[in-house]
């Protein structure tokens, strides 16, 4: 990973995983010790990062999971990404259930101080599935933000995070090579995601001595507004401050499956993945590692999932 960042001019900040056997019982609920001692460690770790962010006073940070791949494209996805946050966050409450994003790829302007808005808490970047957006949360806008003719995103026969996994809806909602923004629901995985100082110090007063389950389904709820509803109702108190977590489909960042391995991470839909290649990302890092350091052109790069090729599961 560190090879990854190097070629695609990102630095990494490191922090040692915990294992579950390191974890007290103390935040863990009486009916789940002794078991999940991954899920234990992973929730630890990630409190940690967050412990770093809120210490060191970061205005905010982008926690990455060390199995992951991305777009050598990567800093012009960000661009569009970051012009997509603005558009929703300035839109959000506007009542409108699509945005289109024109111009999409563009300078960041200088002048900006925040370039992907002002007021998130969490944008969930990378992760193995997430839910099209709907009316029925009244804690979350529906509102999508339409970024057509990515020539990243790959044709919907390839958006499927997992050989378990049912084919995304992205790809019968939405034209071809469509990437959306919106706010996040159902996401699985925390592959990468970034938080805002408020967002680090939000989460870490909600889950630092809080174990409810695995990570990626505590910080789903947490964005849903779910640790906010008692007895199937928001409180009064709670009503003016959800949180906000936007999210991106297809993701920007996925697992990687090396060639001869397999994950021992249960996937979304049931079992264990094996397979070769990252689900989601075109101009691999990963596949075009050697490529990249030996200096190639971008038009000699493999696209692991073209529109013409078979889908990564088979």
């Amino acid at each position: 990973m560190v090879l990854a960042g190097a070629v695609s001019n990102l630095s990494f900040s490191w922090i040692d995983a915990v294992a579950g056997d390191e974890v007290s019982d103390h935040p863990i609920p009486e009916g789940d010790r002794g078991h999940s001692a991954g899920a234990r460690g992973s929730w630890r770790s990630h409190m940690n990062a967050l412990q770093a962010v809120t210490d060191q006073n970061l205005e905010s940070a982008l926690i990455l999971e060390d199995d992951i791949d991305w777009d050598i494209r990567l800093k012009s996805q960000l661009q569009t990404f970051a012009a997509a946050s603005r558009t929703w966050l300035r839109e959000s409450k506007s009542g409108k259930a699509e945005v289109e994003l024109l111009n999409a790829v563009k300078p960041i302007d200088r002048d900006i101080k925040n370039v992907y808005g002002n007021s998130w808490d969490v944008l969930w970047l990378g992760h193995c599935g997430a839910d099209l957006p709907s009316s029925s949360n009244p804690l979350t806008s529906p509102l999508v933000v339409m970024i057509p003719g990515d020539e990243t995103a790959p044709a919907p026969k390839h958006l499927k995070p997992h050989p378990f996994a049912l084919q995304d809806k992205l790809g019968d909602r939405y034209p071809p090579h469509t990437r959306i923004l919106h706010a996040s629901g159902g996401n699985v995985c925390t592959l990468a995601y970034a938080v805002s100082r408020e967002g680090a110090r939000k989460l870490l007063l909600e889950f630092d001595g809080r174990y409810d389950t695995q990570w990626d389904l505590m910080l789903q709820r947490w964005c849903e507004g779910g640790y906010m509803v008692k007895e199937g109702v928001v409180p009064r108190e709670y009503q003016h401050i959800p949180p906000v977590c936007l999210t991106v489909q297809p993701p920007l960042f996925s697992h990687y499956y090396p060639k001869g391995g397999s994950s021992n991470i249960q996937g979304q839909g049931g079992g264990y993945a094996k397979g070769t290649g990252s689900p989601y990302i075109r101009l691999s890092v990963r596949e075009n590692l050697r490529r990249l350091v030996t200096g190639d052109p971008l038009s000699e790069m493999v696209d692991q999932l073209p529109d013409d090729g078979d889908p990564i599961w088979k």
